[in-house]
């Protein structure tokens, strides 16, 4: 008997192994068609495709399929007012989880720590800090907002194969070309410290661009790895109707393990970045934008590593609100621990036709204009190890501006209530 059961117990840990074999290849199979098809979608600014294309039955019916698994089962749905619908999903079967390496991870509903930031309470206001969320509070508790994905964006995708190139990680040499892109970047390099984080206050603007084109202003981290293999975290506000089908600037996310050549993704729409609010999804609309030479309107983003989760957070708005974070074992490198390099500025994208999208307000930066008519970043701080924002000072970050004669960037410039501050841009263009 005791024979008999042995064999017994060995047969059916030996079946359950093996099923549990096959579902793993079966999971890891679909992740990675997934994570083709997501990345083909999302890992870019813009598009180079034209726009639907004929499909077979058989295709038609497999990028069904497909949305049923990308778009997971919603408790409710919500349309920001821009065209944005967001799924309320179970906050535990969001897509991040179906990255392989997630598929056991603990949810972190918070850092350990929130960063100090040192600020000069006598300032004045340099425009209105935007307050944005969804409406009614958001999704329900227990689930989170993800932004669903449309049968044509996945029918785009399979009719090119060049859609969309993300954004450049290693911008810190102008000479090379990135693909398509343009950038007027003000870039701190690692100077003996490493870097744990950054804050700044973004003003949003609503530059001109044609439906394969995109412009942004972004807050970048990442690692000193040859350029084909840099590791970065990109977070700001976006405008591309490719991604986002319409013309306003979005709260927009970016990240990579090796220079978007096979992982990573914009916002939530691939399997990494695990959101945690309710009510501020990654794209939300941001309106109202600023106005040249009137009222500004801004944005303040923090990326923070914490310490005790060891994940880098996308805090929002003075009151760093907590939008989500990116687990450290998305990244190898020491970019899994502290960043070498921060940027912060200008990307347009242009999928090769003309003229070269706006970039900010779509006016040059001048020195003898003041912070209104261009775009800025401002209260520009560096995180350290303990969590404290340092100001930085003036005239120690470099210069990299690809394109001059297109955009450009003035720096060493005071904004009220924030101090040190960048400005940069430019007008739509025929020349780049």
């Amino acid at each position: 008997m005791l024979y008999k059961r042995t064999w017994g117990i060995f047969f059916s840990m030996a079946l359950r192994e093996e099923f549990l074999n096959r579902w793993a290849m079966g999971l890891k199979e679909m992740f990675l068609l997934l994570f083709l098809l997501l990345s083909l979608i999302i890992n870019g600014n813009g598009v180079e495709g034209k726009g639907s294309t004929s499909l077979s039955k058989e295709e038609d019916m497999e990028i069904e399929r497909l949305l049923k698994i990308i778009n997971k089962p919603a408790v409710k749905t919500i349309k920001d007012g821009y065209g944005q619908i967001f799924s309320c999903v179970d906050i535990e079967k969001q897509p991040a989880f179906d990255h392989p390496l997630l598929m056991n991870h603990k949810i972190q509903m918070g850092p350990g720590s929130l960063p100090k930031v040192i600020k000069d309470k006598k300032a004045s206001s340099l425009g209105v800090s935007l307050k944005i969320g969804l409406k009614d509070g958001g999704c329900p508790l227990g689930t989170v907002p993800i932004r669903r994905i449309t049968k044509e964006e996945l029918k785009r995708a399979k009719s090119s194969p060049n859609f969309g190139k993300g954004y450049p990680s290693n911008a810190q040499d102008p000479s090379n070309d990135q693909g398509k892109f343009h950038f007027a970047l003000q870039s701190k390099d690692k100077d003996g410290d490493a870097v744990f984080g950054s804050r700044a206050a973004l003003n949003t603007w609503q530059p001109n661009i044609l439906g394969n084109q995109s412009s942004s202003s972004l807050v970048i981290l990442r690692d000193a790895s040859p350029p084909e293999q840099t590791r970065s975290i990109h977070a700001g506000w976006v405008v591309s109707s490719a991604l986002y089908h319409n013309f306003l600037p979005h709260l927009s996310t970016a990240w990579t393990n090796d220079n978007h050549q096979k992982t990573g993704c914009y916002d939530a729409l691939c399997p990494g970045f695990v959101q945690i609010s309710r009510d501020l999804p990654l794209g939300i609309g941001l309106h109202p934008t600023s106005i040249y030479d009137g009222t500004q309107y801004y944005i303040i983003i923090t990326v923070y590593k914490d310490p005790l989760s060891e994940a880098w957070w996308l805090l929002y708005g003075d009151e760093k609100k907590k939008v989500g974070y990116w687990p450290k074992v998305l990244f190898n490198s020491t970019f899994a621990d502290h960043a070498d390099v921060v940027q912060w500025g200008g990307i347009v994208y242009n999928a090769g036709v003309l003229p070269w999208p706006e970039m900010g307000s779509g006016h040059m930066p001048k020195s003898n204009e003041t912070y209104r008519k261009a775009c800025y970043i401002g209260g520009m701080n560096l995180i350290d190890k303990d969590g404290v924002a340092h100001p930085v000072t003036r005239g120690t970050p470099r210069r990299i501006i690809k394109s001059s004669l297109c955009y450009d960037f003035y720096y060493d410039l005071v904004v009220p209530g924030e101090n040190y501050a960048v400005l940069f841009g430019g007008p739509a263009s025929n020349s780049c």
